[in-house]
């Protein structure tokens, strides 16, 4: 194997993904990470991977596109899925982990590596000679995004992704919330379910209509991702937007009345103990002091204590369908790789995804080939095209992405079955997905 030292630029999952990968492959890895020299406006700690927005990496099984992803990232070998099974706590049918433990893991695993020099300074420059992998997160500092954008060429680099709010179990009242998961799936005891009357629903939306928000920064423009919207921005979208979205109440019955209430507030543990509780869905910019005079309208969360309350940071992305190869190359640097949400890719799933795939990339140019491409039926494929296929002029604005059926190849179905079938089309296309991941391993 090839005595360079590649450089990776970023201690959270892509990144670490990234390295671990590499090494395993046999390369010299330098993983530079700015923190704690360096803070983010998001980031609490110094660790390495610390999750940020929540401690849930979704869904799991082949009826779930993330689920499907994690199916095809044990087949071709994360090195952080392993870590984040060993640190999960009770989520349904979800991957949600401690955030303390999965960390730990993963810095433990980083340390024990000989093949990874792990360098806490910030990279303020991009070498385009080097072999590089960039994975600086939502967060990127300003010096590396000025970098980034100066080599190719004035992409767009950034918009705003909202933190939701994290109260104590025991500050919950529990006369008015019950543990119960969605059509009682699992065991049934993995979120709490807090309850709202139409009386207090439409107080708390028209309250979070009006409520005073954090402003962006003059130098921060105000996109907003659409698949993480916050809270108060759904509510201003009409009364009815939070019932069918994150306060939806389909498949709850209150124990009280055997009924369905009117809008439900989902609170998922946040650590193994159960002592935290992340309140689903509710991601926001508000001020703090609204918050909390909002979401103790909730009569569960009348007195409850927030550990950590929500907020708003930056989120950074480069217009990857115009500056990104299939391989996941710089166009205008292809010794430079990017990797996690600087891609365009939004989720932790898709950061150890793209963490994973830019590092196999990376290795195969290195070692002399001219990339190794994953089938477009697999989940990962379909997002990667979706990332670098250049796009018509008139298309609309480029936004990040998750991993969802909807990028995969239609299936092909048997005789007699009914196309509409969407229970039947995840099927076909998870076992699709997963024929195309087997065989691709199968060919390295």
């Amino acid at each position: 194997m090839s005595d360079t030292t590649i450089l990776v630029v970023g201690g959270g999952l892509a990144g670490c993904e990234a390295a671990l990968t590499l090494a395993r492959l046999g390369h010299l890895v330098e993983l530079r990470e700015m923190r704690p020299g360096r803070k983010t406006p998001a980031h609490q700690t110094e660790n390495l991977a610390e999750l940020v927005c929540s401690n849930s990496l979704k869904g799991l099984g082949l009826g779930s596109a993330h689920g499907l992803a994690k199916e095809e990232l044990g087949i071709f070998g994360s090195a952080l899925l392993p870590l984040a099974f060993s640190a999960r706590v009770p989520a349904g049918e979800s991957l949600s982990v401690d955030r303390e433990a999965f960390s730990r893991a993963v810095e433990e695993a980083i340390l024990a590596e000989p093949r990874i020099q792990l360098v806490r300074e910030e990279v303020t420059s991009i070498d385009p000679e080097r072999w590089t992998v960039l994975a600086p997160g939502p967060l990127a500092s300003d010096a590396l995004a000025t970098a980034l954008r100066d080599l190719v060429g004035g992409a767009r680099l950034s918009f705003f992704d909202a933190i939701a709010p994290i109260v104590s179990a025991d500050s919950l009242d529990w006369e008015h919330c019950w543990k119960a998961n969605r059509w009682g799936k699992g065991d049934g005891t993995d979120f709490v379910n807090c309850p709202l009357d139409r009386t207090v629903y439409d107080a708390f939306v028209q309250g979070l209509a009006e409520a005073d928000s954090v402003e962006p920064k003059p130098f921060e423009p105000k996109e907003l991702f659409e698949g993480c919207l916050p809270l108060e921005e759904m509510a201003r979208r009409g009364p009815e937007t939070l019932r069918h979205g994150p306060l939806r109440p389909v498949g709850l019955d209150d124990p009280k009345t055997g009924r369905w209430p009117w809008a439900v507030l989902q609170l998922r543990a946040e650590n193994r103990e159960a002592t935290l509780y992340n309140l689903v869905g509710c991601q926001t910019r508000l001020k703090w002091g609204e918050q909390k005079r909002l979401f103790s309208l909730i009569p569960a969360l009348a007195k409850a204590e927030f550990v950590r309350l929500g907020s708003m940071h930056r989120n950074s992305f480069v217009e990857s369908p115009s500056v990104l190869s299939p391989d996941f190359s710089l166009r205008a640097a292809p010794r430079v790789f990017l990797a996690g949400q600087i891609t365009g890719a939004e989720g932790y799933t898709e950061a150890l995804a793209t963490g994973w795939y830019a590092a196999r990339q990376l290795h195969a140019r290195i070692s002399g080939g001219e990339g190794d491409p994953l089938p477009e039926a697999t989940a990962l494929g379909s997002l990667v095209r979706f990332l670098t296929t250049p796009r018509p002029a008139d298309a609309p604005v480029f936004q990040p992405m998750n991993i969802n059926f909807g990028l995969l190849p239609e299936p092909v179905f048997p005789k007699g079955t009914k196309k509409k079938d969407k229970g039947l089309r995840k099927e076909l296309q998870g076992l699709a997905a997963l024929d195309a991941a087997r065989g691709w391993v199968s060919r390295r």
